[in-house]
């Protein structure tokens, strides 16, 4: 892996949603919890703002208990007071807010949920305080698929260890997750660096690779 090349995806990334709202659009194998756990801890080394967590359900209540929240708020219907308590907040600072799965909402359907989450983003916005979600792929419900997810500014598509932001082709990445934290880097730039490591070829291993990159190539279009 070239780490400069790591590093500099990794901050590209962070300065894209440090001040914007993201949500992550999720399949089975993404492991999805344990990225936005490791992008919030990524954004706070970065910036150490102080985290609000918002979950929906009392068994989501010791989910991410080592982010250090300065507030971890249970919203069932207490959209008014909740709203007041993080307008307070983040009226004094910036903060880092981050949203339980949107997924577990399908069972509530409820319009005012909705409601509450366009104040709150928006609120953040202009705090300029980012937030960050996450919703399943396979999330059928129309009122939280397609009303929600307006809201936010990013929206990212995981996939195959992927990171792809709708609307824009331009960011694509590979994502690599483990105990020393969030690793990315531009998607096929394994594949360039190793061609940039064969330094002499005969003419039939040089057919074998240009079939193989042709290939690649289309594989990588055939994805999109």
């Amino acid at each position: 892996m070239d780490t400069n090349n790591q590093n500099q995806t990794l901050v590209n990334f962070l300065t894209l949603i440090e001040e914007t709202n993201s949500v992550f659009c999720y399949d089975t194998d993404s492991k999805v919890s344990e990225l936005t756990e490791k992008t919030i801890q990524e954004m706070k080394k970065k910036e150490p703002l102080p985290v609000i967590r918002i979950y929906w359900n009392e068994n989501e209540k010791e989910n991410y208990a080592d982010l250090d929240s300065v507030a971890s708020i249970h919203v069932f219907r207490n959209f008014t007071s909740v709203l007041i308590k993080i307008e307070k907040l983040i009226s004094k600072s910036r903060h880092l807010i981050f949203i339980e799965d949107l997924t577990n909402l399908k069972h509530e359907q409820n319009k005012p949920y909705i409601n509450f989450l366009s104040v709150l983003l928006r609120k953040s916005r202009e705090s300029k305080s980012p937030a960050i979600s996450m919703i399943s792929a396979d999330e059928t419900n129309s009122l939280i698929r397609n009303e929600i997810m307006q809201f936010f500014e990013n929206t990212f598509v995981l996939k195959n260890k992927r990171i792809k932001k709708m609307s824009d082709d331009l960011i694509d990445i590979k994502y690599y997750l483990n105990e020393d934290g969030l690793h990315l880097e531009p998607y096929m730039q394994n594949d360039i660096n190793k061609i940039k490591e064969i330094f002499s070829l005969t003419q039939e291993e040089k057919k074998e690779l240009d079939k193989i990159v042709g290939q690649s190539i289309e594989e990588y279009r055939t994805s999109m």
